[in-house]
């Protein structure tokens, strides 16, 4: 296979990776684990070249993280700028313009017509705190409904919201009060074990799911991963959704979208929710906001928002001036370059070319996915699809060892995950998927 971009020279891991990760076990809780046995020296764009030498094409993106491409040249010269002036004043200390600019850039640019307001945060699970917290204040209802297989972070909250207890929740109790689950409303697949005829799907389907489950006058609000990204890549069901935003409407109850995967460009529009026509009544943002910088939004209706009393949300390194810088070149970056439309193009040629492996191959049963957010899933054969994360984990290694890293879905380890840079040109996306499909043919 001729090579244009991947560049593998010593055994992986090579000799310096070896060497670090012999200090990372002295130093590194176990519990801190890796994806990939390498420790990477420098990035650009879509290619990351390790201590070694070694150069790997990146379909992981740092989960879904670079959306605008490895040291993007205008998000480190916002960087630079930013941090020759200031690193930090607090926020709620001293005020800086950069956080009013990235607020009002989310304003702008989030799904629906209603007037919305943007608190910032540090990380997706911090965004996902806030955004309970303000849903249960501005509802005066304390309980809030998830779904099975969904992740929304490790903090204690967040992993309460989490829908899958191992390894997440396992060993962490007890989790946070008033979290309650129903079944995820996506394809159907017997590991999964939920019904998805959409004939069902109504308010009054909904109101019996909930029968056994909380009382509807406690719900303050549902959250939803419009897009599994742990969970498997699966799209939230269109039809079941169109029932929740009815019954959640008719109940005074909110709609939060963890838009924190999904969000800017991977899935073809601005936010995946702009798949389903429906305006959130917050939604979370955080990974590709700003360009690998710590950054996270809640953003939300006006008057959900400004329901909060004063000094009822912050926190010391919100909105850093740093992280606020790089978010506004990253969307700027997103937005100019029409990034949504090279998520389509990139999701269009993945599948197509990976739709081959399903015909070919009983233990590949699906490849799925929006734009540039796609999955492949293994399993022992396809009539009881049952997972084969051995498969998945033996090519994932055969991949690295070739030059392409590529990640599993989280908890659902029997899926691939296909999440690389936007920026990421016709030629390396054509490489990357000729060493995964060389990796399923030699399995």
């Amino acid at each position: 296979m001729k090579r244009q971009f991947a560049k593998i020279i010593t055994s992986i891991p090579g000799p310096m990776s070896q060497k670090l990760m012999e200090r990372k076990s002295h130093a590194v809780p176990n519990g801190a684990i890796t994806n990939i046995p390498v420790f990477i020296k420098k990035a650009e764009n879509f290619l990351l070249k390790d201590v070694d030498g070694n150069v790997f094409i990146d379909f992981g993106s740092g989960i879904g993280v670079m959306n605008v491409g490895h040291a993007n040249e205008m998000v480190v010269e916002s960087i630079t700028a930013q941090a020759q002036k200031f690193t930090h004043t607090c926020f709620h200390m001293a005020m800086y313009e950069s956080y009013i600019e990235v607020a009002e850039r989310l304003n702008k640019y989030a799904p629906g017509s209603s007037p919305k307001k943007t608190y910032l945060v540090n990380s997706g699970a911090e965004a996902i705190e806030n955004a309970v917290k303000i849903a249960r204040r501005f509802t005066g209802k304390s309980a809030i409904v998830a779904f099975e297989h969904a992740f929304h972070g490790r903090t204690l909250l967040g992993l309460t919201l989490t829908g899958k207890v191992s390894p997440y929740r396992e060993g962490f109790g007890p989790m946070a009060p008033e979290v309650y689950h129903l079944p995820f409303p996506g394809k159907a697949r017997k590991p999964m074990n939920v019904d998805t005829n959409p004939m069902q799907y109504n308010a009054d389907f909904i109101t019996e799911q909930l029968k056994t489950v909380v009382p509807t006058s406690s719900i303050a609000a549902f959250i939803i991963e419009p897009v599994l990204g742990e969970g498997g890549i699966l799209p939230f069901d269109k039809t079941y959704l169109n029932a929740l935003v009815e019954f959640a409407r008719a109940n005074n109850i909110l709609l939060i979208a963890d838009e924190i995967q999904t969000g800017w460009g991977r899935t073809g529009h601005l936010f995946a929710m702009e798949h389903f026509d429906h305006e959130p009544d917050i939604l979370v943002s955080a990974k590709s906001i700003a360009g690998g910088m710590p950054l996270s939004a809640v953003v939300g209706k006006a008057e959900i928002m400004d329901s909060v009393q004063p000094a009822g949300i912050g926190s010391t390194y919100s909105g850093n001036p740093v992280a606020c810088a790089a978010a506004i070149a990253s969307i700027d970056f997103i937005v100019e370059n029409d990034l949504p439309k090279k998520a389509n193009h990139i999701g269009n040629v993945t599948r197509e070319r990976l739709n081959q492996l399903v015909e070919k191959y009983e233990f590949v049963s699906e490849v799925r996915g929006l734009g540039a957010m796609n999955g492949v899933e293994f399993v022992v054969d396809k009539v009881g699809y049952k997972p084969a994360p051995d498969s998945a984990k033996r090519i994932q290694k055969i991949c690295y060892e070739n030059g392409l890293i590529v990640l599993k879905a989280g908890s659902h380890s029997h899926v691939m995950r296909m999440l690389p840079p936007l920026t990421i040109s016709e030629a390396a996306l054509n490489e990357g998927l000729d060493i995964f499909i060389s990796a399923v043919e030699n399995l």
